[in-house]
């Protein structure tokens, strides 16, 4: 049976919310990426490319922008389900000391 010290449940939780917040971070860096990076490299290209080539450019370019918006609200879930976690593990661990001691 492993035990752990209040300490290192502590460690533990902190970690995990520090993931979470990392996630977090990225998930809006993509987004921010999305929103203003990707829309102006589109409208080059759709500047650039006359006909079926820039329709397909731009239709691309609309598809993989939603990929990353999509990506980031993925990113978004997994970090809430780390800290929903993070929170079960930590007071059920707390308890089980508590408990033992």
């Amino acid at each position: 049976m492993i035990q752990k010290s209040r300490k290192q449940i502590e460690m533990d939780f902190s970690r995990a919310i520090s993931q979470a917040q990392e996630l977090e971070t990225l998930a809006d860096n993509l987004s921010r990426m999305a929103n203003s990076g990707v829309e102006s490299a589109l409208l080059v290209l759709k500047n650039s490319w006359r006909g079926d080539a820039g329709e397909s450019m731009e239709l691309a370019g609309k598809k993989t922008t939603a990929d990353i918006y999509r990506t980031a609200d993925d990113l978004m879930m997994v970090a809430g389900s780390i800290r929903k976690t993070a929170d079960l593990v930590y007071n059920a661990e707390k308890a089980a000391i508590s408990l033992c001691f």
